[in-house]
């Protein structure tokens, strides 16, 4: 178990934010005891929502890290979640941009410094309609081969149903949230940096593998047998992922549920994955 605490801003932001999450959520939380104890670590979750960098914000928070998240600029303008954000010290990343990697060496700084860093490594919101992780870059596996940290995949459900894909309006509504930790990626057969092509494409198959799993047994469903791949630009435009929003919130409202996708979450199953009996936090 962690002995880590939050102090200072972080801290404040942490109680700040904890009515806001007890108003907008039921937490299922499992596999906190595979977070590290000590030293840096990346945190790697799979994005659905604009939402999900503050409640994960919120859950690291509450186990006493003060995780620096890697997100994109445009994130600390969102209503409720900019300014948590902006808060805990997250890191804007300005895309398409000469300043895209000066993001990277805050995150090697705060990783010597010993401090978790959370990076979605599919580089943005999944554009995956049922809300898989789609196939990811290779950034997560560069900088934890150059700096020799742990990868700690997290999966997560029930933050699109808090406020949905490239929508704005958060949903006023008690709603499940699953995190679930698993463990740490086990990279003890790679011995090489960034500039090993093949190293840092296992390592992001393996990122891949887990999420994938982890998800599709945390929603009780099959995962794709391909990730979406969003550069295959075959896929729905940011409007009509807007426009799906709207009506997937319409149709739960109609039909008196969380959600209309067929996702179930069962806790029980992740027991294998987790590495020890669950117990819901």
């Amino acid at each position: 178990m962690s002995k880590r605490k939050v102090t200072g801003v972080y801290r404040v932001g942490y109680t700040a934010l904890r009515p806001v999450i007890s108003l907008l959520t039921r937490r299922h939380w499992i596999g906190e005891h595979n977070l590290p104890a000590e030293g840096g670590f990346i945190l790697a979750p799979n994005h659905m929502s604009n939402f999900d960098p503050v409640s994960m914000g919120f859950f690291m928070a509450a186990h006493g890290y003060e995780i620096r998240f890697l997100a994109k600029a445009e994130l600390f303008k969102v209503p409720v979640v900019g300014p948590f954000m902006k808060w805990w010290g997250m890191v804007p990343v300005v895309r398409q941009s000469s300043h895209a990697t000066d993001s990277l060496v805050h995150a090697r700084q705060a990783l010597s410094n010993g401090d978790p860093v959370g990076i979605y490594f599919e580089g943005t919101l999944t554009r995956d309609p049922a809300f898989w992780a789609m196939k990811g870059k290779t950034g997560t596996a560069r900088l934890a081969l150059d700096t020799s940290v742990p990868i700690v995949p997290v999966v997560q459900w029930g933050a699109q149903d808090v406020m949905d894909r490239y929508s704005p309006k958060v949903r006023f509504r008690k709603t499940d949230m699953y995190i679930c930790v698993l463990p740490a990626l086990d990279l003890s057969d790679i011995n090489a940096d960034s500039s090993d092509h093949e190293a840092v494409r296992e390592v992001t198959d393996r990122l891949q593998a887990a999420l994938e799993t982890g998800l599709a047994t945390l929603r009780n469903q099959i995962a794709p047998k391909k990730p979406w791949d969003p550069k295959a630009k075959n896929g729905p435009s940011k409007g009509e992922l807007k426009n799906l929003a709207a009506w997937r919130i319409h149709l739960a409202k109609a039909a008196g549920v969380q959600d209309i996708l067929p996702a179930r979450p069962q806790l029980d199953a992740m027991e294998p994955l987790i590495g020890e009996a669950v117990s819901e936090g």
